[in-house]
């Protein structure tokens, strides 16, 4: 029977001899099942919020390093200027010149790690995608899309909101083409070691939820009350909690089809390319407690920044494509389908109801994938151990 050190010692591992693989371990397990499905593959398409160890795996060094905090602090300066921005007209020219700036640092900062031409390329074309929303016209034709949303064209904190949605999924194009895709993500992941910590879950969290709160004007324009009420944040009625469940069953099963559908259409060498860095993630699952706070921290943050802060502003279609582009480990592939139709099952839950709803879906549904990996583990060391 395979220790976890034998485990760990064999993730290490070139030889596939002793390489321990989740992907071909259990598939011997879900053998017995009569579904004869491939478990690992479903669970690496739809662990929704535990890429975040890997997507701000960065910004957890970046509080390590001298740079990224002054970042992180910058950005916060920035909403609440935005904010002060929506009642006081003569801070707009402000904001307009910091974002500017902003946009500016994003191809310093890339140039920085990566100094080609490819980066410099790259890096000034995202800086001017996170331009355009400067633009009254681009905002302007934007609230046209948006019909049924409350964005307004006309706001510098909903402008703002905008940019850092850009900022968002140019984290993660930037992470992927550094990187040069999805083998070299593993190997940066597998470089660092303790892929999933709960101090990197707890960090990416609190920086989610303190971006939230401050979107919606805590210390600025409402009072802590009123942004609990903004967020869609309240204690959950019983009734709430049977709809955030169902909500996480359904979607479970939604998840289990559609990846039915996509093992069928593509060959098996190209779906394990495509999960290789999910499946990661899923090898260092080893614990119900670490399944927990992988559940818990990404419900909570990504809920309130997502569904409870941007949602309310651009519609449950926009900001569920910003989620799924965000999932840097599914960069290019059917999973980023995937993950676009669980968050709108979130959102729906936020839109029907509250927030609270969709961070308990989420939690739920991100927690019984995470639990999947641990007992499935357990079940392929009884077999195991069976003559």
């Amino acid at each position: 029977m395979l220790r976890r050190a034998d485990r760990r010692a064999g993730r290490a591992g070139n030889s596939k001899s002793v390489k321990y693989s989740l992907a071909a371990s259990e598939r011997s397990f879900w053998a017995v099942d009569p579904f004869t499905l491939d478990y690992s593959e479903v669970v690496a398409a739809g662990l929704s919020g535990i890429k975040g160890a890997f997507r701000l795996r960065s910004v957890e060094q970046l509080f390590r390093s001298e740079r990224v905090m002054p970042i992180i602090l910058a950005l916060g300066v920035v909403l609440l200027i935005a904010n002060y921005a929506e009642q006081q007209p003569r801070w707009r020219t402000v904001l307009h010149v910091l974002l500017l700036v902003a946009n500016l640092g994003l191809v310093v900062l890339t140039l920085s790690m990566r100094p080609n031409a490819a980066a410099l390329a790259l890096s000034v074309g995202l800086a001017l995608l996170a331009s355009l929303p400067l633009l009254r016209p681009v905002r302007l034709r934007l609230a046209d899309w948006l019909p049924r949303s409350a964005f307004e064209p006309e706001s510098p904190l909903h402008m703002t909101a905008l940019v850092f949605c850009v900022y968002l999924i140019a984290n993660a194009l930037l992470n992927y083409a550094l990187a040069d895709g999805l083998s070299g993500l593993r190997e940066s992941a597998q470089a660092r070691g303790d892929v999933l910590n709960v101090e990197t879950l707890l960090t990416q969290m609190l920086i989610f939820s303190l971006f939230g709160v401050l979107g919606v004007g805590l210390g600025t324009r409402r009072t802590l009350a009123a942004v609990i009420e903004r967020l869609g944040l309240r204690a959950p009625t019983l009734q709430e909690l049977y709809v955030g469940f169902g909500v996480a069953f359904s979607l479970f099963w939604a998840v289990y089809a559609l990846s039915l559908l996509w093992q069928m259409l593509l060959p098996p060498d190209v779906i394990e390319q495509q999960t290789e860095l999910s499946g990661l993630i899923a090898e260092n699952i080893e614990t119900l407690s670490t399944a927990f706070w992988v559940a818990f921290t990404a419900a909570i943050g990504e809920e309130i920044a997502f569904r409870g802060a941007l949602q309310p502003i651009f519609g449950n279609w926009f900001t569920s494509a910003v989620f799924a582009l965000t999932h840097t480990q599914y960069a290019f592939t059917p999973a980023l389908g995937i993950i676009f139709v669980v968050s709108l099952g979130f959102g729906w839950a936020r839109q029907r109801y509250n927030t609270t709803v969709a961070i308990v879906a989420h939690f739920l549904y991100n927690f019984a994938l995470a639990a999947l990996v641990v007992f499935g583990r357990y079940a392929i060391d009884l077999l195991e151990m069976m003559p």
